[in-house]
Order: C-alpha cells, then sequence, then structure tokens
C-alpha cells in the first residue's frame, strides 16, 4: 500500500469512526422516548418506503420538490462514483467494470455524469430561490448555505477530477469510453485540449488530485456534518417514513385512563414522548411547508408548527449531551438539581409555551403536506393532554365545555331530552321503537341537534334521505357527544367516557352503518372509536348524497345554482381524503358554476373551529375564520357550500364580519334540497 492508500484509510476511518460515534448518541437520544408499537404492516412500510423515499412522492407536490428531487437521485447515484474514489485510493488500476462489465459501467458513467450537472444545476437553482427569491417559509440560514455550497463543492471537485483524469490519461489506457461522459469531457477540452491531450502534464497530475482529495475531503467532512445540521434528515427522513403513522389518518393514539399505577398522564418532558415522536424530529427537513399552510401561523398566532419540531430537536439533544456528560442512566428524568440557577428549562412552559399548544386547530395542514411524514397534531395533543389532565391548565370557557358535556353530554349545556326536538312534523323513526333494523344510525351530533342554524341542515339531510327512500333512524335522547372537542382540547378522560357510552348504546342495537353531517362525528366514530371497541362504516353525508345522485335516486332541478364556492372542511378533506364526493353535487346541479379558493382541497385553510377552537376565545392576531372568509370571497361566489357545522357557524360569522351577507351560506344538504326535482 503507497502513502496514498495509507493517508486515505486514515481518512476513511477518524470519518467513519465519529460519524458512528454521534450517531450511537443520537439513537441514545431517540431511545429516551417511551416505547410505542408498530403496528403491524411490513408491506404497506415498504410501499411507503418504495413511493415517498425513492418516489420522493410528497416531496414532488411542490414545485420546488423537483429541485430536490434531482439532488436526492443525483446523490444516490453519485455514491458508486464515491466508493469508486474510495477503492481506487488503495488500487489505482480499479474500475467498476472489473465487476459490471465494460458496456454497463459506461452506462452507469453516463448516468453519473449528467446527474452530476443535474444536481449542480439544481443546487444553483435552489441558492437562488432561497437566498434571492426569498419565498415566504424558506429558512434563512448559515446552515442552508453550508449544504448547498457543499453539495456544488461536490460536483464542482468531481468535474474537476474526471476532467483531468480524461486529460491526462490516453483513451485506451482510462478504462472507459470519454464518449459516455460529456460533461467531464468538455471539462477536459477546456483543461488541455480533450482526451489525453495533456498526457505526461504535471499540473493536470496536480489538478487531478486537488479535485480527488477535495472530493473525498467534502464527503467525508459532509458525511459528518449532516447530524449536526439541517440535513439530520438525510438520517431521520428514511426510518421515520418506514415506521409511519398507519392506524387511521388522524386518529390520535388512546391513553390509558384506567392505569393505576400511571404517575402522569399526557406529555410535559421530552422523555415523556415516544421513540417515533422523538425520530420526528430527526426527520424534519425545515422546508417550512407546515409554517406555510398552518392556519394558527398565518393569522398571527403564537404556533409555528416547524418551530415546535425544530425547539424540540434542540431540547433532546441538549438533555442528550447532558446524559452524555454525566454518564447518566439512559432515561433522564431531571436535567440539574431543582433549584440551580443553571437549570434546563422543561418542555412544557419553557421550551413549547401554552399559548403555541392552544392555538392548534389540529386542521392537520401540517401534517398533510409534511414530506417526511412527521406528526405534528399528535406531539401537540400530548402536551396539551398534560395541561388538562394533570396542570388543569384551563380557560373558564373551557371549563364551562366540560361542564356542559358531563352533565348533559353537550357542549351546550342543554337537556338531552332536546335532542330530537328538530324532528316534528318529520316521522322520523327512533332506533328505541323501529321494529326492523334500519340501513343506517344517522348520527345527528350535538350541534344538529342543539343548533339553530345546523337543525336546518339537519331537517334538510332527512328530507333528502327520505325522497331517496333511504331506511335511517336516529338515537334522539340516547345519543351523546362523540367526545371529539374534549378529546383534541385534552381531555382523554371525558372523552373515552362519552365514546363508550356511545358505543355501548350503539352495540346495543346492533349498528352497522353511520350517516352523519358532521366531520368531526365521522371522524371520531368511524377512526377513533374502534380503539374502545365500536367498529361500525361510517359514511358522511356528502357521500351518501353524492352516490344517490349518481345511482338515480335523487333528481335535481337547477333552481338553486349559480356561481358555488365550496369549502373543504379539514377533517373531511385532509384528514379522511374526501375532496370529489362534496364537488360532485355541486357539478350535478344544472346551471351551477363550481368555483375553488386558492387554498383548497389539501391546501385548503381551516374555518378556525377544530381542535377545541370552537369553545375557546380567540383572541391572538387575526380570527382564522375571518381569514379564510376573506379568501373564500375573493372567488366572488353567490353561494358558499360546506359539509360541517362547524365550518357553517365559523364562515357565518366571517360573512356576517365581512359585511357580506348577500352571499347566500349553505350546507350541502340544504342546497340538494332546495334543488330537489
Amino acid at each position: 500500500m503507497d502513502m496514498r492508500g495509507i493517508v486515505l484509510g486514515i481518512m476513511l476511518l477518524a470519518a467513519f469512526g465519529l460519524f458512528g460515534h454521534t450517531t450511537y448518541w443520537l439513537y441514545r437520544f431517540v431511545r429516551m422516548g417511551k416505547d410505542q408499537p408498530m403496528e403491524p404492516g411490513l408491506g404497506r412500510r415498504v410501499a411507503s418506503f418504495v413511493k415517498f423515499v425513492l418516489g420522493q412522492g410528497r416531496v414532488i407536490l411542490e414545485p420546488a420538490g423537483l429541485l430536490h428531487v434531482f439532488i436526492f437521485w443525483g446523490f444516490l447515484i453519485l455514491q458508486l462514483e464515491t466508493m469508486e474514489y474510495f477503492v481506487r485510493g488503495f488500487y489505482w488500476p480499479f474500475h467498476m467494470s472489473l465487476i459490471v462489465g465494460d458496456g454497463l459501467y459506461n452506462g452507469m458513467l453516463f448516468l453519473q455524469d449528467v446527474m452530476g450537472f443535474g444536481v449542480f444545476v439544481a443546487v444553483s437553482m435552489a441558492a437562488f430561490r432561497r437566498f434571492v427569491l426569498r419565498p415566504k417559509h424558506a429558512v434563512l440560514s448559515l446552515d442552508a448555505a453550508v449544504i448547498l455550497g457543499l453539495i456544488g463543492a461536490l460536483m464542482v471537485s468531481k468535474f474537476v477530477a474526471n476532467g483531468a483524469e480524461i486529460a491526462l490519461i490516453p483513451a485506451a489506457d482510462l478504462g472507459h469510453n470519454p464518449a459516455w461522459t460529456p460533461v467531464a469531457k468538455a471539462v477536459s477540452h477546456m483543461m488541455s485540449g480533450g482526451p489525453g491531450a495533456g498526457d505526461g502534464s504535471t499540473g493536470l497530475w496536480v489538478v487531478y488530485h486537488t479535485g480527488y482529495w477535495a472530493h473525498i475531503g467534502i464527503v467525508l467532512f459532509f458525511l459528518n456534518y449532516i447530524p449536526f445540521g439541517k440535513h439530520l434528515h438525510l438520517l431521520g427522513a428514511m426510518p421515520n417514513v418506514f415506521f409511519r403513522k398507519l392506524e387511521p389518518s388522524g386518529a390520535l393514539y388512546p391513553l390509558d385512563m384506567e392505569d393505576e399505577a400511571a404517575e402522569k398522564f399526557g406529555v410535559s418532558e421530552v422523555e415523556d414522548l415516544s421513540w417515533k415522536q422523538l425520530l420526528d424530529v430527526y426527520a424534519c427537513t425545515e422546508c417550512g411547508r407546515c409554517e406555510h399552510y398552518c392556519p394558527a401561523y398565518n393569522s398571527g398566532k403564537p404556533l409555528n408548527p416547524m418551530m415546535i419540531v425544530h425547539n424540540l430537536k434542540e431540547h433532546l439533544r441538549e438533555k442528550g449531551r447532558l446524559e452524555h456528560q454525566k454518564d447518566a442512566p439512559e432515561r433522564v428524568t431531571q436535567a440539574f438539581e431543582p433549584g440551580s440557577t443553571s437549570a434546563m428549562p422543561s418542555l412544557l412552559g419553557g421550551v413549547i409555551t401554552r399559548e403555541e399548544l392552544w392555538s392548534c386547530t389540529t386542521c392537520g395542514a401540517c401534517v398533510k403536506n409534511c414530506p417526511v411524514f412527521i406528526e405534528h397534531v399528535d406531539t401537540i395533543v400530548d402536551m396539551r393532554r398534560h395541561l388538562v389532565l394533570m396542570d388543569s391548565d384551563l380557560s373558564p370557557e373551557v371549563v364551562r365545555t366540560f361542564k356542559n358535556i358531563e352533565n348533559n353530554s353537550n357542549p351546550w349545556g342543554l337537556s338531552s331530552s332536546y335532542r330530537a326536538d328538530w324532528t316534528k312534523g318529520l316521522d322520523i323513526p327512533l332506533m328505541s321503537e323501529v321494529t326492523e333494523q334500519p340501513e343506517y344510525l344517522f348520527f345527528v351530533g350535538c350541534a344538529g341537534s342543539f343548533d339553530d342554524r345546523q337543525k336546518k341542515v339537519t331537517k334538510s339531510l332527512a328530507k333528502v334521505l327520505q325522497r331517496a327512500g333511504v331506511s335511517f333512524a336516529i338515537l334522539g335522547g340516547q345519543e351523546k357527544c362523540t367526545g371529539d372537542p374534549v378529546r383534541r382540547i385534552g381531555n382523554e378522560y371525558l372523552y373515552q367516557a362519552c365514546a363508550r357510552e356511545n358505543i355501548e348504546v350503539m352495540n346495543k342495537y346492533a349498528v352497522q352503518k353511520v350517516i352523519t353531517a358532521c366531520p368531526h362525528c365521522f371522524h371520531t366514530i368511524g377512526k377513533e372509536y374502534p380503539q374502545l371497541g365500536g367498529n361500525y362504516e361510517v359514511l358522511h353525508h356528502t357521500e351518501v348524497i353524492a352516490e344517490l345522485i349518481r345511482t338515480g335516486r335523487l333528481k335535481l332541478n337547477g333552481e338553486l345554482s349559480g356561481r358555488i364556492t365550496y369549502h373543504d372542511s379539514c377533517y373531511l378533506g385532509r384528514w379522511a381524503d374526501i375532496y370529489e364526493a362534496p364537488r360532485d353535487i355541486i357539478d350535478a346541479i344544472p346551471g351551477s358554476q363550481r368555483s375553488e379558493a386558492a387554498l383548497s382541497h389539501r391546501q385548503s385553510f381551516c374555518c378556525g373551529a377544530g381542535g377545541g377552537q370552537m369553545w375557546m376565545e380567540e383572541d391572538l392576531g387575526k380570527r382564522v375564520n375571518v381569514e379564510r372568509t376573506d379568501q373564500l370571497l375573493e372567488t366572488a361566489p353567490e353561494v358558499v357550500a360546506v359539509g360541517c357545522p362547524f365550518c357553517l357557524t365559523m364562515i357565518d360569522d366571517g360573512l356576517k364580519h365581512r359585511g357580506a351577507e348577500k352571499v347566500k351560506l349553505m350546507d350541502l344538504a340544504e342546497i340538494v334540497e332546495a334543488n330537489l326535482a
């Protein structure tokens, strides 16, 4: 082995040794979290990895993501060339052709050459976008500049080394055909007139070795820089996608409220999070998409989902380093001695403020737009759970809502005996009275039973179902609040009490299919009741109506048509991927013109009521419902259509706030009833 091999061997041992040491401690930091069993589904996990890691399935949903695809795949392909560089440091005549043959080797070189140039162009465009165009959600940081600079330098050093080698060595001795590396060949022409033209040139030999060693040095430096900057996601994103949550989208994990050994509920310190939630923070790319679409952030609230993850990562590192320094046990529960002036801030109330947590609407914009499947909402709700269940850190209006649900099973605090009052004159059967099992249970929900405006929607839906001959019944006074608002606020105990009562009643009547006009009831019954033994097929009323129209059981005229803008409910759209059924209904109305808000479908803007915000005071920044109303009014609608009682209330308030009462606001059930032929 010559001196080159000795130097390279020392460099590799040092670089990979340091990298191994760093990643070991990163693993240790993640293992500070609680155990979280993985749901079965190896096939789905492999498919997710292929689609969302190799295929960059979510990255390309944004235009700038195409640049990332070039860089990502360029890196993968160029690793073969880097490996060849390493081997040639020990055995100079080595070429991959010795393993794969000349034909395949030339193809590999062509791909490496073209992709290397593509990466350089993509990095240049990314730098221009980030530091010149400066989109609102792109983070300007030295770290980003360093990363882009290192990647660019890697490509430059590669072409310098390859171009000099082509110029130095005659084609017959080169080990490959220079025609298959057009970019490197062009560089060789710039250096010395083309392949073999600089044979014997000492200057080219120096240039070659400068490029070669610079490339290897940058690779090894990059390897050890990754764990300390934003590109930690290169290590965290792939396992995070593989181990992503497979439970129904948006379903929160339950707490064991009957665990008598539990000393606390919810999350107040970083080690209370699960290992998967801690892996989330390693996966963050700091792309800013969560921030870009967050309704709280974009209406001037303290919450920034990207900074929640970033601050968690920094806090985890700080606490993890302390474990390393103190050689403490694997689980850290106290950073410094209590009362010390250097005490590390607690996670809850220190690193993450209560104002940030209470600003979240749990709309899922952060989760659904995240390219690496970070579950921001789960982490936020887990911290809310501690505020509610352990600290009783609640506003008066939330306390009142809890008491209303505890005492009367609905947030309004009205007696359950009034739940079926809306049925007068409609001949709606009760499950307790039917002699023959109906096809559906119509789960009306609290808003549909008690809110005067939403009761009109409930009546319209009942009439539409009756016109189509759908067999259904209701629970009436036996129906309880599903528990959705209290669960999202953080009161898991009260949620489970509500859910178990409903499940007991529904199982008593052997319910199999459920229709509801509330996306929150739809989500909770369909996705979260199975955690407690309630398994039902749950349909949103827009799905049912769209199918009735499609099959001809409902005929529509154009009595109420015109320009209709549909607002996507978060719990129907993002969390359930139901986007087309509501639009199919509008499109089926003769004479209607469907318009779309600038933010719609996956990127729709929340109405502001989710996550229990319906029952909280919004006193920071611009009201979310007003911001969404402004977006809808930009389409100049004659009718704004919704499919959610919360959205109906919030947008109604927004229209009044803007003095736009001339714009009709209607649930799709009301629109269909008005157009029944």
